[in-house]
């Protein structure tokens, strides 16, 4: 969306908060904890809305029909205020279409990042929230004028829901993962790690292979293993706690986006220990692309994003082979080989990314324009 704003106003609508998770603030300061609509500009052309928390999710009726129709004034009314007529409505995830049909919008454009359907599995009754995860997907994909995809296995899973859908897969910021301003330093939370220092980052969640990285680890003590980013495991919290519990085994917690660049490029190899499954067939991993802009050798599990780089990527599955894996990065590890990965980060920029998006939108409007 910072990339649409040079040439575009973007309003970016932030996912809005369920009745329980602000009860608990109400509880504390009372009404006072309720707020309007929040509407701030971190860029030219560039809007973010948070909604306001007076008018939540509830799963409820008839109060979840209150609370959407203030809902939308607020939202019409953010847009009348930026002068915004007319919008192109773009939906990012399957729950997320409440508003489409109500904002007098001239396109609506559905973009799937993940198999969100795989989201419910660890659930004891996975395969019910699975096929309801299914049908409210279909029932936003039916109603949007134009469908993106971030993976070919999603292509291939959505194709038959749609006449209009496009393979558009992820990209990184070049510039920000490949060359590190000079004023970086180095994390200070690495500085008493001894290298090599083997590095995750991302979202610690169920697609993460943890009992890999434990194996793994316990194999290698003489690897340092960090990983970076929030935790949001709803299961697999004991294995999470095997692994925390190795002494070379260290968790650095979440970063801003703009420090990422400065770990990424401490590590001497880096990971995507993902498991293989319906979640992680469909996936297109911004780590990916952001490792190889900068240039620090790779080691995934054999998925299809990755196995698309077999010839860049080291690729294993068992912690024997991935243990193998990593050594071998390490030994390959050289200057014109990290250049010549960064090279090849460089046809997977985002600016590459939204010039295909903004071709495809601009022709789509142009082809109504003539009927």
């Amino acid at each position: 969306m910072t990339r649409l704003a040079r040439k575009n106003r973007i309003l970016f609508v932030e996912p809005g908060r369920h009745l329980r998770q602000i009860t608990p603030d109400v509880r504390r300061n009372g009404p006072r904890a309720l707020s309007r609509a929040n509407v701030f500009s971190p860029l030219e052309n560039l809007w973010v809305y948070q909604w306001p928390t007076y008018a939540p999710k509830t799963g409820r009726s008839p109060l979840d029909e209150i609370t959407f129709t203030l809902r939308k004034q607020s939202l019409r009314n953010t847009l009348r205020r930026l002068n915004m007529a007319d919008p192109i409505l773009w939906v990012f995830q399957y729950n997320l279409g409440e508003m489409i049909g109500r904002l007098d919008e001239r396109l609506v454009i559905y973009h799937a990042v993940d198999e969100y359907s795989a989201y419910a599995s660890g659930y004891e009754d996975a395969d019910r929230r699975s096929q309801t995860i299914r049908d409210m997907e279909a029932n936003v994909i039916a109603t949007s004028d134009m469908v993106f995809v971030t993976s070919p296995a999603l292509y291939e899973s959505k194709r038959h829901l749609h006449p209009s859908i496009t393979l558009v897969e992820n990209g990184v910021d070049y510039e920000l993962f490949a060359n590190p301003s000079p004023e970086s330093s180095y994390p200070i939370d690495l500085l008493d790690i001894p290298h090599p220092l083997i590095g995750y980052v991302g979202v610690i969640n169920e697609k993460l292979n943890l009992e890999l990285l434990t194996t793994v680890a316990r194999k290698q003590p003489q690897w340092h293993f960090v990983l970076v980013g929030p935790v949001a495991l709803k299961n697999e919290k004991d294995q999470l706690e095997l692994l925390k519990s190795l002494p070379n085994v260290h968790l650095a917690g979440r970063k801003p986006v703009d420090l990422l660049p400065r770990y990424i490029h401490a590590f001497d190899v880096c990971l995507i220990p993902y498991k293989r499954n319906e979640w992680t067939r469909n996936i297109s991993p911004l780590k990916l692309y952001e490792y190889l802009a900068a240039g620090v050798p790779i080691v995934s599990t054999g998925i299809p994003a990755t196995e698309e780089f077999a010839d860049t990527v080291w690729l294993a599955c068992d912690p024997d082979a991935f243990s193998q894996a990593i050594s071998q990065a390490l030994d390959a590890d050289s200057p014109e080989r990290r250049r010549k990965q960064q090279a090849l980060a460089k046809n997977h920029t985002w600016d590459r990314r939204v010039e295909m998006l903004s071709t495809t939108i601009e022709a789509h409007l142009a082809s109504d324009e003539r009927l």
